[in-house]
């Protein structure tokens, strides 16, 4: 359990009921925002890349662009996009395609998916070329002492929340995303591979249950081919390499694509910030570390790359290249881990050198409002805000929900 800044009891009710209560607007590089079904028009470059905006109503970004992808006939190296967004949400996004006119893009026609607007580049939109999102988020359900509840929390938070890596960081729904990390770290790439493929967790799906059940018994991978449903591609994928090198556990791994095994390393690299920010918020202790550094701002959101001698403090995020202090090698001799261990000798070239992540996240141009139930008994809260890229509106909402 992630400490509280706030300490005060949350109103409790539920996120996410549906799409329409969760809508997320990127904002570009140049602050401005990908407002929802409004058409955004730029200039044309000369280059063969294609930028659009996607908007989104109950898709997940991997998906949508999946979708778009096959229905314009290119695979998915052809396109990218600046950040994923949440699946239960209508949202808008940034994303690029290589060599296709905007004509044809633009006559993709997909149930619950819009292009927004479309126009030649020279390049292709990065991960991470974004400044921001802009949320409007629906809490329903909520105590009907919503109105005098949520300012007490605002004036404790006064503008910023603790930037916890959100709980989506870890797994939709096995959460073990950074178990399987921890595993790769310690060289227990049996156990890793294990985990991946045999870990329940919290799904539901019984066809998928049995069959990962079955294989965690038998260790048959041949037969885990046959039982394993079609839709867990990744699992397959590992287990037809397995099938014919049982006991090559790195290339195992291996045979996942390389931005999978990040996500793993970098889920519990993510684990252990919110470990370490959770203890500090805990005692009360954001002031600087040995190693620390406060950064300035670029559109009102943090800019880790513009060393002030005030501002936002930024802590990091271990790597085999960290200065680590007193409270971090204290955290891995508790966890049995070295820095040394993140360049992953196994499988160098996930190798993480480390980085650097503010501990407090600005809470801009907030704002909420409520409205009672028929019977006065509940209520539902509006809550509109803008976060930095890379923070998380789960987060922000746990300070405002959750009982403490």
């Amino acid at each position: 359990m992630l400490s509280y800044l706030s300490k005060t009891s949350g109103i409790g009710g539920t996120i996410k009921s549906k799409p329409d209560d969760f809508i997320v607007e990127e904002i570009s590089g140049d602050g401005s925002v990908l407002e929802i079904d409004k058409n955004i028009v730029r200039a044309d470059e000369a280059g063969k890349f294609t930028h659009f905006i996607l908007q989104k109503n109950n898709w997940s970004t991997s998906s949508a662009i999946h979708e778009i992808g096959k229905r314009l006939g290119v695979g998915k190296k052809s396109m990218s996009f600046a950040g994923t967004k949440d699946k239960i949400a209508i949202s808008t996004q940034l994303a690029s395609v290589f060599n296709i006119s905007k004509e044809k893009l633009l006559s993709v026609r997909i149930k619950d998916i819009q292009i927004n607007g479309a126009w030649y580049a020279n390049d292709k939109v990065r991960l991470g070329q974004l400044l921001g999102n802009r949320f409007t988020i629906t809490i329903r359900d909520a105590t009907k002492n919503s109105i005098k509840i949520i300012p007490k929390i605002v004036n404790k938070l006064d503008g910023s929340f603790p930037n916890y890596f959100g709980e989506q960081r870890f797994g939709s729904t096995r959460k073990n995303t950074h178990l399987i990390g921890e595993k790769i770290l310690r060289g227990e790439l049996k156990d890793a591979v294990n985990l991946f493929l045999c870990d329940i967790g919290a799904e539901s799906n019984e066809l998928t249950n049995e069959a990962r059940k079955e294989l965690r018994d038998s260790g048959d991978y041949c037969r885990a081919l046959k039982t394993y449903p079609k839709y867990l591609k990744l699992e397959r994928t590992m287990l037809s390499y397995l099938a014919s090198h049982p006991d090559n556990h790195a290339n195992a791994l291996r045979s996942l694509p390389r931005p999978t095994l990040l996500l793993f390393v970098h889920a519990f690299q993510s684990h252990l910030f919110n470990e370490l920010l959770s203890k500090r918020v805990k005692d009360g202790n954001l002031e600087l570390e040995q190693g620390e550094y406060y950064c300035g701002e670029t559109f009102g959101f943090p800019d880790i790359l513009k060393s002030k001698a005030e501002g936002w403090a930024v802590g990091k995020i271990i790597g085999y290249n960290t200065p680590l202090n007193r409270c971090e090698k204290q955290l891995l001799d508790e966890v049995g881990i070295k820095k040394e261990d993140f360049k992953i000798k196994s499988i160098p070239e996930i190798a993480l050198k480390g980085t650097y992540r503010t501990l407090l996240a600005p809470l801009k141009d907030f704002s909420f409002d409520t409205l009672s139930d028929v019977d006065n008994s509940k209520c539902s809260a509006l809550f509109k805000f803008e976060l930095p890229a890379g923070s998380y509106a789960t987060v922000v909402m746990r300070e405002f929900i959750d009982s403490k």
